[in-house]
């Protein structure tokens, strides 16, 4: 089994989000090599796991949680799995750091072979929390999946996903940005991820439709919900 040197792993919160969140940080390194490393290996074990650069580090951190009994539980199973060393519970406090961003600057060739691949999964069945085409996904597995196949890793759900990669004015999207949407219409909860292909559209393993499908930006369901973009190429 692979074993990190680790020393502690804390709770943060997240001071760019109203509601509190908890956070597990598995993983300090300097070198960026090595984080990725972690951060591959745990969200292989589908653990939720996203990388920073703060103060010269590379932090490797799982969440958020919107429990912190959910994140004690995290710590544990880190702990049983033998990948931390020790663990430290730390009072909540507000730190809000970057995401590191992916190093790879994908052509317009590559770009149009994402949207290929997303298109290949047309028709396959939605299921919550799904990780298997055959049986069902959901929607940021679906992302996460489109975008892995190109050697970008993502996070696993989309609340994460909403984190990482740079901010896209919605006039100024081009394919293969990833869309977002709240929950409500006047909430502020990320719940729903797509992929951008152009002409307003975009292509999401939907709830509604039951199914990876194309939707419009401009259908007032998704046009009252819409909450941002992120570039990741």
């Amino acid at each position: 089994m692979k074993k990190f040197i680790v020393i502690v792993a804390y709770f943060i919160i997240s001071a760019s989000f109203c509601r509190a969140e908890y956070f597990v940080q598995s993983g300090v390194f300097l070198e960026k090599k090595d984080a990725i490393d972690q951060q591959v290996y745990l969200l292989s074990r589908n653990y939720p796991a996203t990388l920073y650069l703060y103060n010269n580090y590379y932090k490797v951190v799982l969440g958020g949680f919107e429990e912190k009994y959910v994140a004690e539980s995290v710590v544990q199973r880190l702990l049983a799995e033998d990948n931390i060393v020790s663990g430290l519970v730390n009072d909540p406090y507000e730190e809000d750091m970057p995401a590191v961003q992916n190093d790879i600057d994908m052509t317009d060739e590559m770009i149009v072979r994402l949207i290929d691949t997303a298109f290949e999964f047309l028709g396959v069945s939605y299921k919550y929390g799904g990780m298997d085409p055959k049986k069902g996904i959901d929607c940021s597995y679906f992302v996460q999946t489109i975008y892995k196949s190109f050697g970008i890793t993502l996070p696993r759900t989309s609340i994460l996903q909403f984190r990482v990669g740079k901010k896209v004015k919605k006039e100024e999207l081009i394919p293969g940005d990833l869309v977002f949407f709240r929950k409500y219409p006047k909430g502020s909860r990320i719940n729903h991820v797509g992929i951008y292909i152009g002409n307003d559209k975009f292509i999401h393993a939907a709830l509604g439709a039951g199914k990876v499908t194309v939707s419009s930006l401009n259908e007032l369901y998704f046009k009252k919900r819409y909450s941002g973009a992120r570039r990741q190429l």
